[in-house]
C-alpha cells in the first residue's frame, strides 16, 4: 500500500469529524445533519480499515512530520472508536428525532448536539494517533469540555449537576495527568536534549531505558491516577454513575465505549515507556491493585442499585477494573485478554445503553421497579437488553466470557506482579470469582425483573423498526460471534499489540 494512500487515510481520520462538526453548525435540517453524520462516520471507518491493513502489512505508521504515530495498539483503539461511533450514529437517527418531536430538544439545538459529538470524536481520534504525550493530554482534556456539555445537554437540574460534577472531578484528574506528562518531559529532556520531540512516543521508546527511573515512577503514578479518573477506577469513580444517568443514551454509550477505552490506552501507552526503565512489577502492581479494588467494590454496588442506568455505570467500573487486572498481570494471555475485553465491553455497554435509551423514552423513568413487561412493550429492545445483560455477566456464548476467562487464566497462572505473586496465593483468583458471582446475581436479577412481569396499563405496546435497530442487531451479532471466531485482521492486530506490550525489556 502506497505512502500516499496511508497519508490520505490519516488525513481522513482527522478531517472527517472536523468537517462534519463545522458543517453541523451551518445546517438546520435534521435530515442533512444525520446524513453528514453517517457520511463522516463511513469515511472514518473506511480510513481505519486502510490504516489497520497498512499496520499489519508494513508495521507502525508515522505521518505528518512525525506528529502522527499509529501502531497495532493504536489500530485496535481506532477500531473501537469507529465501530462504537458508527453504531451511535445509526441509533441517533430515531433517538434524536423522537426527542425533537416530543419537545425535549429544540430543533435549533440539534446542530449543537452533532457539533459536540463530532468534536468529542475528533478529540478521541487525536488522543489515539498523536505521537506526542503532550498532544494526547490536550486531546483528552478537549474531550472533557465536549462531553461536559453533552452530559448536561437536557438542561435539567440533575443533568447540569452531573455535568458540573464530571467537569470538576475529571479536570482535577487530568491536572494530575498533566503533572505526570511534565515529569516525563523533564526526564526525557535530560537525555534527548531536543525540546520539540522530548514527548514523542517514537523518541521515548528509543531512549526509555536511559531515563531516570525514580522520576518515571512518580510520573506514572500521576498519569495513572489522572487518566484513571477518566476510566472510572475506584476511588476516582464518583462522577460516573451521575454522568451515565443524565447523559443522552448515545452519549452514555460513547462515554463507556470510547472515553474509558482511550483513557486506558493512555495509561497502557505510558506504561510501555516506563517499564523499560522501571521493573514492570511496579506498574503492574498498581494496575492490579486498583483493578481488583474497582472490580470488587463495583460488584457489590450492583446489588444496591434501583436505577438501571446507574446499574450500567457500576458495571462499567467493574469491567474496567477487570481490564486493568489483565494489563497488570501482563504476559501474552493477560495482555491479549485485556485488549479483547476492552473491545467486548465497549460493544456490550453500547448495546445496553441503546436498549436503556429506548426504555427511558417509552417508560419515562430510570427506576427499575417502574419498568416491567419489556418483552411485550418493546420486544426488540428487551431482546437487546437480555443479550447485553448476559454478555456483561460474562456468560457463554458471548465474547466477554472468553476475554474474562483469559484474564482469570493469566492471573491464576502468573499470579500477582512482584513479591505478591511469589507467594503462590490463589486469593486474587478466588476474590475475582466470588465478586463475579455477586455481580452476575445482582445484574441479572435486575435485568430479568425489567424484562418479565406485567407491564403498566398506560404504556403503549409495540416497537417500530428504525435505523437504531440495525445498531442493536450489529452489536448483538458481534458479541456472540467474537466468542467463537475473531476476524483474522482483528485477531492479528490484537496479537501484534499484545506482542508489542509484552516484549518490553525490564
Amino acid at each position: 500500500m502506497s505512502d500516499h494512500t496511508t497519508l490520505y487515510a490519516v488525513s481522513v481520520l482527522l478531517l472527517a469529524p472536523l468537517v462534519a462538526g463545522g458543517l453541523s453548525l451551518l445546517l438546520t435540517s435534521s435530515r442533512w445533519l444525520h446524513f453528514v453524520n453517517l457520511a463522516s462516520m463511513g469515511a472514518l471507518v473506511s480510513a481505519e480499515v486502510v490504516i489497520g491493513r497498512t499496520v499489519l502489512t508494513t508495521g507502525a505508521i508515522t505521518a505528518l512530520g512525525e506528529l502522527v504515530y499509529i501502531d497495532a495498539l493504536s489500530s485496535v483503539i481506532l477500531f473501537i472508536i469507529g465501530t462504537v461511533g458508527l453504531a451511535c450514529s445509526l441509533y441517533m437517527r430515531s433517538y434524536l428525532d423522537e426527542q425533537v418531536a416530543r419537545g425535549v430538544i429544540a430543533p435549533s439545538r440539534l446542530n449543537l448536539f452533532f457539533f459536540l459529538f463530532h468534536m468529542f470524536l475528533l478529540a478521541m481520534v487525536v488522543a489515539t494517533i498523536a505521537n506526542s504525550l503532550g498532544v494526547q493530554w490536550v486531546a483528552i482534556e478537549a474531550a472533557t469540555l465536549a462531553t461536559t456539555f453533552l452530559i448536561a445537554f437536557w438542561r435539567r437540574r440533575e443533568s447540569l449537576e452531573a455535568g458540573w460534577k464530571y467537569l470538576i472531578l475529571c479536570s482535577v484528574g487530568i491536572s494530575l495527568a498533566l503533572f505526570g506528562v511534565v515529569l516525563m518531559y523533564y526526564s526525557s529532556l535530560r537525555v534527548l536534549g531536543d525540546v520539540s520531540s522530548a514527548l514523542n512516543v517514537t523518541q521515548l521508546q528509543q531512549v526509555a531505558a536511559q531515563l531516570d527511573a525514580h522520576i518515571l515512577k512518580l510520573a506514572f503514578v500521576f498519569l495513572f491516577v489522572g487518566y484513571g479518573t477518566k476510566v472510572g477506577l475506584v476511588p476516582m469513580h464518583s462522577w460516573l454513575p451521575d454522568a451515565y444517568t443524565e447523559a443522552p443514551a448515545p452519549v452514555a454509550a460513547m462515554l463507556a465505549g470510547v472515553l474509558e477505552t482511550v483513557a486506558v490506552y493512555a495509561i497502557v501507552r505510558s506504561r510501555g515507556i516506563v517499564d523499560q526503565a522501571v521493573a514492570p512489577e511496579f506498574t503492574g502492581s498498581l494496575l492490579v491493585l486498583f483493578g481488583l479494588l474497582s472490580f470488587a467494590i463495583a460488584a457489590f454496588f450492583l446489588l444496591l442499585q434501583h436505577n438501571y442506568k446507574r446499574l450500567l455505570a457500576y458495571s462499567s467500573i467493574e469491567h474496567m477494573g477487570l481490564t486493568m487486572v489483565g494489563f497488570g498481570v501482563g504476559g501474552a494471555v493477560g495482555t491479549f485478554g485485556g485488549l479483547f475485553h476492552l473491545i467486548n465491553h465497549a460493544f456490550a455497554k453500547s448495546l445496553a445503553f441503546f436498549a436503556a435509551g429506548n426504555i427511558h423514552r417509552r417508560y419515562r423513568s430510570v427506576e427499575i421497579h417502574q419498568v416491567q413487561g419489556l418483552v411485550t412493550v418493546l420486544p426488540g429492545s428487551a431482546l437487546a437488553l437480555i443479550v447485553a445483560g448476559l454478555a456483561l455477566a460474562a456468560l457463554p456464548p458471548f465474547a466477554l466470557f472468553a476475554s474474562e476467562m483469559q484474564i482469570m487464566t493469566a492471573l491464576g497462572t502468573a499470579g500477582l506482579p512482584g513479591e505478591w505473586g511469589q507467594s503462590g496465593s490463589r486469593g486474587p483468583v478466588i476474590l475475582l470469582l466470588l465478586c463475579s458471582l455477586v455481580a452476575f446475581a445482582g445484574f441479572l436479577y435486575r435485568i430479568t425483573g425489567m424484562v418479565w412481569g406485567a407491564a403498566p396499563h398506560q404504556i403503549v405496546r409495540g416497537e417500530r423498526w428504525s435505523a437504531g435497530h440495525l445498531a442493536l442487531i450489529l452489536l448483538s451479532v458481534v458479541l456472540m460471534g467474537f466468542c467463537w471466531v475473531l476476524p483474522l485482521p482483528l485477531s492479528h492486530l490484537l496479537e501484534a499489540a499484545s506482542v508489542m506490550l509484552t516484549s518490553v525489556a525490564p
